[in-house]
């Protein structure tokens, strides 16, 4: 039994085993997932969570925007097809700030035409290019590690 054992029993509680301040161990990296499809977005938000990232989600360019400038994630993932505020204008506007122009995107889409795949890596300097479905979670999971 160790220290911590022994004095969350003498308090009553055991402490929470992700709760890193008295490990000395760094935060979490932080995920934004921009999804208009809420069955993928819960997915990869409970996928991502599993493996130790803390994910925020949106299911629109204007609320990724949004949560991206109070949450300042570590890494993006970006739709492009999607309502309200398309993944290519969220992607350009998110570079016009300075603060997110080198956070590493990855834009998983199914729209994987040539013309979208230019634009957004030459144009809007995102960082990987992904089709939905030819990419399995594990594959998203290890270009993220590649990033962050």
């Amino acid at each position: 039994m160790g220290i911590f054992d022994k004095l969350s029993s003498i308090v009553g509680h055991k402490r929470d085993k992700t709760d890193t301040s008295l490990q000395g161990t760094p935060p979490p990296k932080k995920i934004l997932i921009t999804e208009d499809d809420k069955y993928l977005r819960d997915f990869y938000s409970e996928f991502l969570t599993s493996e130790g990232y803390s994910v925020a989600t949106a299911e629109n360019g204007q609320v990724g925007l949004q949560i991206l400038m109070t949450q300042k994630p570590d890494i993006v993932m970006i739709d492009l097809m999607m309502p309200v505020m398309d993944g290519k204008t969220m992607l350009h506007k998110m570079r016009e700030m300075p603060e997110f122009q080198k956070t590493p995107v990855i834009i998983l889409t199914n729209a994987g035409d040539a013309d979208n795949i230019r634009q957004t890596q030459l144009f809007e300097n995102a960082n990987e290019f992904l089709i939905k479905s030819n990419v399995t979670p594990d594959e998203i999971l290890a270009r993220i590690k590649t990033f962050i």
